[in-house]
């Protein structure tokens, strides 16, 4: 749940009108699916976002997550949501950003 409060966090600071998500638990995952309506999403940041939430899982992170996180930037909370998780795509068509993340048990 954390994580995908980070996440809506993040499109609606940076413009999102309409927000989705869905949650859906599995036997040995979870998905997380952020849909965001987010026109003008400038292409560096869509590279930011991309390598934030590719940074390898590190399960030791996940102890002191929301102590680090309280210490650090936006591009770093994005970086440490995707250290919690196995699993990032993010697609971005022009008018919608679409983020989903798997973290697996």
């Amino acid at each position: 749940m954390r994580i995908s409060s980070e996440l809506l966090l993040f499109c609606n600071i940076n413009g999102a009108k309409e927000l989705h998500l869905d949650i859906t638990e599995g036997e040995k995952s979870v998905k997380l699916f952020v849909s965001a309506a987010l026109k003008d999403f400038p292409g560096k940041k869509l590279e930011q976002l991309r390598r934030c939430l590719s940074a390898p899982r590190q399960r030791e992170v996940e102890q002191d997550y929301w102590e680090l996180i309280g210490e650090t930037g936006p591009s770093c909370e994005m970086t440490l949501c995707g250290m919690l998780c196995d699993a990032a795509v993010i697609d971005y068509d022009g008018e919608r950003l679409t983020i989903m993340m798997t973290r697996c048990d």
